[in-house]
């Protein structure tokens, strides 16, 4: 993807050149020097435009500014110059250099390198004044423009066939060599008159034929190979003629066009860490406007840069997190692009953003406009009144809390962590850290194999309750696509015995199934009284494919294509107020499955959201269609909306009093497909027919041929 940023440099201001009488030496600023071979000078200012700024006394080739005597060193007449702040030079006596066509040229740690080509590399001590060669003429048959610097000694070049080389210079004359090469993949004729490095080892690389400006942000001099990646940037003008450029690399080169985070640099930040920054445009972005920063500024700096508040992409819902909790924020979304939204927040406070939990979101797919979203706290956060969230949005999914990133933002605040929060009580279903498995036939009310592996989910419910008043004020419900073994489609609900829908808080409440947000959950009722239904999907076959048999998903032990298969979903329901604790509401509340949309489920029609499986002896939902039951092999007595608040509820089995659907409050294996569940689990017949609690860890004993035992992660 093509990619647009700045070179930012300060403009130098001047207006007549100062005799020889006044010159000086150059200060360490952040302008860059164009030397043509007509003669003159340009200077790149703030805006990257760069000023041609008149005739100068000489015209200068292999130039490069020595930062220990703020001096510019090159070759004029292949005579070894000092030039001054006034463009005027002083010819040095060099001992031991021969006069050659020097071409291309730089200064490290008060050493000039000079390259002629077919006769080698000289390093002049410019203290000294004493000259070495340093690489052989049978290594030196490349056109060079110029060569660049690394800040760690590295020689590297490009030549004008469009090749880039690394010198090894740090080994004696017979051993040094040109140790990489390898093409750019860069088409034309060429003149890479101007190539520098700045202070955090960036290689630019400037075509004077053509004004084209190239960044190479990824040199790694210390590597046996390179990636050598480059990005182009736009197009300098008035470099014609350009011969050389000479800037005091040790002034941070700042990026325009970029947006930086503001966290400590230990969370990888700047630019020299290869912290994160993304490319600002209008198209994607957070909060009210791109934010452009010039380089990162480090906490407690920040990135303030226009008396205005640039983090203000996103919202938290209080000023702290409370361990053990859920926060909620909103995340607030410009542009027309689909951005992936994912952060870190540094539980342990240690500075870093890398320990396995830390990576808080990934990838959650939004649209322009306000999102409300939640982390969960872990209990074990550290306790703090300082540590930092990242949050990054990009126009590709995958990106980690380091690098750069495609047209997005990168957003970092400071968050505080307290204690638990004294005014809640948290309980969990089965607990907070496992799951309970949930098993559907989905032939109901017809006869089925009774393999119950048609839908299998892995299900946790958290309860938030207000300590003092034990109201609910709270759910937080995560669900896992364990295994479907079913040929037809179907969706997956909750429905909430004894709450209204009404007392949902709507514009809170949201799940997100595979990192894709969804806002409108609550199922539209006839009346506000009606119970709650939280739709998670009206189809679950639209989140996965699997190349085995039917397309099933790991219900087959001898196919191994869909073991890798991940469907997550993770839902948050808030209350308008906390509402009375329902007495009749389970502590797993009354999970279903449904037919979806278009899927006729052995109909000549399609049910749809009529045809609903819930488990045994739970109610329905005012949507179900009364006339299902007690017909095909159902057998249900009471399954009226109403039979769970009056106690009643006899529905949802068969003739023989098997149900159609199962929980376990544990991880479970669920049966292959087409062995029954009483091939599977042989003791679950003693519990079905006698009720027999010796035998009420039926589930724990299965046949392991009858039995899938990949255990999703």
């Amino acid at each position: 993807m093509k990619r647009y940023l700045y070179i930012f440099f300060s403009f130098f201001l001047f207006t007549s050149f100062m005799s020889n009488s006044l010159a000086n030496s150059f200060s360490c600023n952040q302008t860059g020097y164009f030397f043509h071979d007509t003669a003159n000078i340009s200077f790149i200012n703030i805006d990257r435009q760069t000023n041609n700024s008149g005739l100068i006394p000489n015209s200068y080739d292999a130039v490069g500014f020595n930062t220990l005597d703020g001096y510019l060193y090159g070759v004029i007449n292949k005579k070894v110059v000092r030039i001054d702040n006034g463009f005027n030079a002083d010819e040095l006596d060099i001992v031991d250099l021969p006069e050659h066509d020097y071409t291309a040229g730089d200064v490290h740690n008060d050493n000039l390198y000079l390259y002629a080509k077919q006769e080698g590399i000289w390093r002049i001590n410019l203290s000294t004044k004493q000259a070495t060669q340093v690489l052989k003429k049978e290594q030196a048959f490349y056109t060079l423009a110029d060569l660049a610097i690394h800040p760690e000694g590295v020689v590297y070049a490009i030549d004008n066939s469009r090749n880039i080389h690394r010198f090894d210079l740090s080994q004696s004359l017979e051993d040094n060599k040109v140790e990489l090469s390898q093409s750019t993949g860069l088409q034309g004729l060429r003149n890479f008159s101007g190539q520098f490095f700045d202070a955090n080892g960036m290689l630019y690389i400037i075509d004077s034929k053509t004004g084209e400006l190239y960044l190479f942000d990824d040199i790694t001099p210390l590597n046996e190979q390179e990636s050598f990646r480059y990005i182009s940037l736009p197009s300098l003008t008035n470099v014609s003629s350009t011969i050389d450029i000479a800037r005091c690399r040790d002034m941070t080169l700042a990026i325009k066009g970029y947006d930086f985070g503001d966290a400590p640099n230990s969370y990888g930040t700047s630019v020299s860490v290869n912290g994160a920054h993304h490319q600002v445009s209008s198209h994607l972005y957070l909060g009210s406007k791109p934010d452009e920063d010039l380089l990162a500024q480090l906490y407690p700096a920040f990135d303030d840069n226009n008396d205005s508040d640039d983090e203000q992409g996103i919202t938290f819902a209080t000023m702290s997190l409370n361990q053990g909790s859920t926060s909620f924020f909103t995340a607030k979304v410009g542009g027309f692009l689909t951005g992936y939204l994912s952060a870190w927040v540094d539980w342990n406070n240690n500075g870093n953003f890398s320990d396995p939990n830390e990576n808080v979101l990934q990838n959650v797919s939004l649209l322009g406009g306000t999102h409300h979203l939640a982390i969960d706290v872990p209990s074990d956060a550290s306790l703090t009144d300082q540590t930092w969230v990242r949050f990054r949005l990009n126009e590709d999914p995958n990106i980690s809390h380091l690098g750069r990133g495609e047209r997005g933002e990168v957003e970092d605040y400071p968050i505080s962590i307290t204690s638990y929060d004294k005014q809640e009580s948290y309980s969990w279903f089965p607990s907070q850290g496992s799951y309970a498995t949930l098993a559907f036939e989905d032939r109901w009310p017809n006869e089925d194999d009774f393999d119950f592996n048609d839908v299998v989910l892995r299900y946790r419910v958290g309860h938030v309750q207000q300590a003092t008043t034990g109201k609910l004020s709270q759910l937080n419900i995560d669900i896992e696509l364990q295994a479907y073994g079913g040929e037809y489609n179907n969706g997956f609900a909750i429905k909430l015995d004894g709450v209204t829908s009404s007392s949902v808080d709507t514009e809170n409440s949201y799940v997100v199934v595979n990192n894709a947000y969804q806002a409108s959950i609550v199922e539209a009722t006839d009346s506000p009284d009606d119970d709650a239904v939280l739709i998670v999907t009206d189809s679950l076959k639209q989140y996965f494919s699997s190349e085995c048999d039917n397309g099933f998903l790991r219900v087959d032990p001898n196919c191994e294509l869909d073991k890798n298969v991940t469907v997550k979903a993770s839902m948050k329901i808030t209350f308008n107020e906390p509402v009375t604790y329902p007495k009749d509401l389970s502590p797993y509340l009354n999970p279903f499955i449904f037919a979806s949309p278009n899927d006729n489920h052995g109909f000549l029609a399609p049910p749809s959201r009529s045809l609903e499986i819930h488990l045994k002896d739970f109610s329905p939902t005012i949507k179900a269609n009364p006339n299902l039951f007690k017909s095909g092999n159902d057998d249900s007595g009471d399954a009226s909306i109403n039979c769970g608040i009056q106690k009643s509820c006899d529905s949802y089995k068969n003739k023989s009093g098997i149900p159609f659907a199962i929980l376990i409050p544990a991880n479970w294996n669920n049966p292959v497909e087409g062995k029954s569940i009483l091939s599977a689990y042989p003791d679950i017949k003693n519990y079905l027919n006698n009720n027999d609690s010796e035998h009420d860890t039926w589930f724990m004993h299965p046949d392991p041929l009858n039995v899938y035992s990949l255990t999703v992660e």
